[in-house]
């Protein structure tokens, strides 16, 4: 892990592992090193994403593990990581003779979707929801694409991995929240992930003097977008279990003495029910109308994302549980907030997660952390796991 945590990492500050980057390159050969290291076979596919195979010559499941090891821009040391570098260590138990059937280390590209849209990019090319030449073709804001990184970076494979396609996967991660610390539990037997709903909205007003156009005359967008905002920002209090954010605002023209024309916001909503997730975006589309009419401005709202909350396989969420309590671990079941390959590997296979603490919750930032004990009880959790499910 430190030596990992050392590749895209300037002296002060966090780590800068973007997808399809050099530093991103070099943690994934540096990932292909360490697999190599184990025995394991390597595969890797058009995408990029790296495979490590290891058959153990006995008749049993195909159980697949692991993460990603790209960043958000100044980002920690153990999201994404942590899953990838257990995931090694399992292969080389299993490479010793550990377990039956045949075990698979897995380092997804591009889960952050920071540079390039999608999220979960990798683990969706991987369960066929996503097309080489349609991923090819997406630009960064720079208007690079991912086709011209991959030929630049010789990224891409040639394995279609069609061949060996999971019975079972299960991701380690950090809970990048506060639940595990400040309940006193080692292990998270995560039981499922809460949907999301993206939205943006784009709030056209008329630019004028900041100075000379009287308050009632105004058709001010950024005066509309706060308003709208503190009536969305309502609606946690008053819908059990939701979370919202606004976590993009962009104001045009963006000067001190300028009336704005033009405001765009992004709203990201969560909740482990679909019927509330539905509920909520009703009640998003009718502040929307509201906010029109009693703004004078014109108001639209374009989704972006809709991602229905999972819930995790019985036998992989079993797995865990048993053997967190074998190891003698506080375990508690909980739903994972944040979004994971393994939600994406759920449509094709059972699939599960496992979480360790993460340190004040904190997660996206130099300062994310979990202790050294954590980080191997959750490995051993997960190599048990594993066992379990390779042996039946």
């Amino acid at each position: 892990m430190k030596d990992l945590a050392g590749i895209g990492s300037p002296k002060d500050g966090g780590i800068w592992r973007l997808a399809f980057t050099d530093a991103d390159l070099e943690a994934r050969t540096f990932v292909e090193g360490c697999l190599r290291e184990t025995g394991a076979e390597i595969r890797i596919d058009p995408l990029g994403n790296l495979f490590g195979i290891v058959e153990t010559g006995r008749p049993g499941p195909v159980v697949m593990s692991g993460s990603h090891t790209d960043t958000v821009a100044d980002g920690g040391r153990f999201d994404g990581s942590l899953g990838v570098m257990a995931a090694i260590e399992a292969a080389d138990a299993i490479s010793s003779g550990k377990g039956c059937g045949t075990f698979i280390a897995v380092d997804f590209v591009n889960e952050e979707g920071v540079r390039f849209m999608p999220d979960m990019m990798g683990s969706l090319f991987f369960t066929g929801r996503l097309e080489i030449g349609e991923v090819r073709s997406i630009r960064d804001a720079a208007g690079t694409s991912i086709g011209e990184e991959l030929n630049r970076l010789g990224y891409a494979g040639t394995d279609s991995m069609s061949d060996l396609r999971p019975d079972f996967f299960i991701e380690l991660h950090i809970e990048q929240g506060p639940i595990l610390e400040t309940t006193d539990h080692t292990i998270g037997v995560v039981t499922g992930v809460q949907g999301l709903k993206w939205f943006e909205i784009t709030c056209s007003g008329t630019s004028n003097h900041a100075g000379t156009t009287p308050m009632q005359n105004r058709r001010d967008a950024v005066r509309a977008a706060s308003r709208l905002m503190d009536h969305l920002h309502q609606l946690p209090d008053e819908m059990d279990g939701v979370r919202l954010t606004v976590g993009s605002v962009h104001a045009r023209p963006n000067l001190i003495n300028v009336i704005a024309e033009r405001c765009v916001f992004t709203v990201d909503v969560r909740h482990p029910n679909p019927e509330v997730l539905s509920d909520a975006e009703r009640h998003i589309r009718a502040r929307v109308r509201a906010a029109e009419a009693e703004s004078g401005c014109d108001i639209s709202i374009r989704a972006l994302a809709d991602a229905e909350p999972v819930e995790f396989d019985r036998r992989v969420v079993e797995a865990v549980a048993r053997t967190a309590d074998e190891s003698g671990f506080p375990a508690r079941r909980m739903i994972s907030g944040a979004g994971h390959d393994a939600q994406i590997l759920n449509s094709v296979c059972p699939s599960g997660m496992i979480f360790i603490p993460s340190r004040g919750g904190i997660s996206h930032s130099p300062d994310e952390f979990s202790t050294d004990d954590d980080l191997v009880a959750g490995a051993n959790v997960l190599l048990g796991s594993i066992l379990a499910l390779m042996d039946g």
